[in-house]
């Protein structure tokens, strides 16, 4: 696709072919992105597929025993799931970062899905990328410290908003990096303590990137490289 057509501010639309652009975009609705509004409630059917212009949308993911968060952004869609026939997700999907997408009705999404190999094979690069990233995610909560999780988690959400400033909160970080949120308080205190970031209430401001770069595990790198394949 043009680097001027609706949408190219998001890297799957924008990297779609040609065709499967052209075949996309008349059914494609330019929305904005509120904070804190629920685009899909848990276990709800989903009428939309997102591909996010700006801002980010997050994904919380209820367990027996805990709650999981997934940003995305700019990089990626939500909605993923639709491809494959997936109608109700078992998660809750909310904007946490204020911005705009492209939308396209989930049914309508199927249908061309159905009828295009090359975009059924751009979704499922699209879905190994978020699986590998998740398993890299997973093992890297289990291995290293909270205060390089919360270092990774942060660089990594700031690169996905296209911002140094993020709207989150204690709560939210301890669900993204699977820590206790006392735990993720005394962490984000010894970033600020060295001038790497400052933070009010549910707004955290990312001053030294190089130096949170730093301070996050290697898994950061890893999966900064993986995306741009």
């Amino acid at each position: 696709m043009a680097a001027t057509s609706p949408g190219s501010q998001n890297r799957l639309l924008r990297e779609l072919s040609r065709e499967d652009y052209r075949s996309l975009a008349p059914h494609l609705q330019h929305v904005a992105l509120s904070l804190h509004d629920v685009l899909v409630e848990r276990n709800k059917t989903n009428h939309h597929v997102y591909f996010p212009l700006a801002g980010l949308i997050g994904v919380h993911t209820i367990f027996a025993d805990h709650v999981s968060l997934d940003m995305v952004g700019k990089e990626g869609m939500v909605g993923i799931f639709i491809a494959a026939g997936v109608k109700t997700p078992h998660a809750r999907i909310a904007v946490q970062g204020s911005g705009s997408a492209m939308r396209v009705a989930a049914a309508q999404f199927r249908i061309l899905a159905d009828r295009s190999g090359t975009l059924q094979r751009h979704m499922h690069r699209y879905t190994c990328l978020m699986l590998k990233h998740s398993a890299q995610t997973s093992r890297c909560n289990g291995l290293h410290t909270v205060e390089a999780r919360l270092a990774r988690c942060l660089l990594e959400t700031s690169d996905r908003g296209g911002s140094r400033e993020l709207r989150v909160t204690h709560e939210l970080l301890a669900a993204a990096i699977a820590a206790r949120r006392s735990n993720v308080t005394v962490a984000a205190n010894a970033l600020r303590f060295r001038n790497l970031i400052d933070y009010t209430r549910a707004r955290l401001t990312i001053i030294d990137r190089q130096g949170l770069i730093k301070v996050a595990c290697g898994c950061y790198g890893a999966n900064a490289t993986e995306k741009e394949k």
